[in-house]
Order: structure tokens, then C-alpha cells, then sequence
């Protein structure tokens, strides 16, 4: 997953991730990466607009957003 973070920090690409909330329901958005390190991510998510920071355990998943190969 953290190549994924790493494409989306570099390239200031929207990628689709599957996390858990604090809450403990799970959300699937579209957010780009703005800082990372070993333990956190703050992402900005596209749909609602807001930004959250996110525990790196809390996410489950990570891939390409619709329509990017990730080619770039």
C-alpha cells in the first residue's frame, strides 16, 4: 500500500482507498496523499471535500483511482 501512497504523493494523484473510521464503519473514497510517514497519512478526500489524517493500520485497502493506470 505504500507504493500507492508514495504514487499519489508524488504525482498529487487522487487514488481509491478502503479505510476504517474512528467510528469503526468502513468508507471507500477517493483522496490524494498530502503527508505521509511511517505511522500517518493526512489525505484530502474529493467527495465530500474535507481533509482527515489516518492511522496507516486503519487502511485496508489501496488501488488506482478510475481511469489512471498509474503510468506516469
Amino acid at each position: 500500500m505504500k507504493r500507492f501512497f508514495r504514487y499519489s504523493l508524488e504525482h498529487n494523484r487522487a487514488i481509491r482507498m478502503i479505510f476504517v473510521t474512528e467510528n469503526g464503519t468502513i468508507r471507500q473514497v477517493n483522496a490524494v496523499v498530502e503527508e505521509m510517514n511511517e505511522e500517518h497519512l493526512s489525505v484530502y478526500i474529493l467527495r465530500p471535500p474535507q481533509r482527515l489524517v489516518l492511522s496507516c493500520a486503519d487502511v485496508l485497502s489501496c488501488d488506482y483511482a478510475r481511469n489512471d493506470e498509474g503510468l506516469e
